[in-house]
């Protein structure tokens, strides 16, 4: 059956929000805050577990993004990518509807999701564009490095969380 209409918006809406505010403090500590993005938005997507939840919660949560951040509206993409591959890797390795949802297929596709969402918004917006100034490239391999091991290993705990959830509360599966 899955989560009713109700928790599902609550959801997207509450998830978004909470990524938002994630993404204010992320630059500022060389995106060590991404582990804490990676919990947030795994659990958000688990929890509605249906296809476009990804792309949903990212296009809210990049449109509140786009009020406070330095390039404006031209964020909206980079979270649109991060949506969009998720769902569609998600998708592809049949996660939607899984249960208990498989938790090393889900830190794959969250890891690649956030590693493609990285390059995009470099070479698109820092390279292309020069809306950013570029970091040297030791702090950039870093910041690419503590992205991806974060978004992996809250990938983990989110899928642990989630599937502890779904068999001890039924108001979610």
């Amino acid at each position: 059956m899955g989560p009713s209409r109700s928790l599902r918006s609550s959801t997207v809406a509450l998830t978004a929000a909470l990524l938002f505010m994630v993404s204010i403090v992320n630059p500022y500590v060389y995106h060590a805050a991404q582990i804490l993005f990676a919990v947030i938005f795994t659990v958000g997507i688990l929890i509605v577990d249906a296809f476009g939840c990804a792309t949903l919660i990212a296009l809210i949560g990049g449109l509140l993004h786009s009020f406070t951040s330095i390039i404006g509206p031209l964020v909206l993409p980079s979270w649109l990518v991060r949506g969009t591959v998720a769902d569609v890797l998600l998708k592809a390795l049949r996660v939607y509807g899984s249960h208990p949802h498989p938790t090393l297929k889900v830190a794959v596709a969250m890891t690649a999701s956030s590693l493609i969402t990285g390059i995009f918004h470099y070479v698109v917006i820092v390279k292309g564009l020069g809306l950013i100034p570029e970091p040297p490239f030791p702090l950039l391999l870093a910041i690419f490095a503590v992205a991806s091991s974060s978004t992996f290993a809250g990938s983990l705990i989110a899928v642990k969380v989630v599937n502890r959830l779904g068999r001890t509360l039924r108001w979610y599966t």
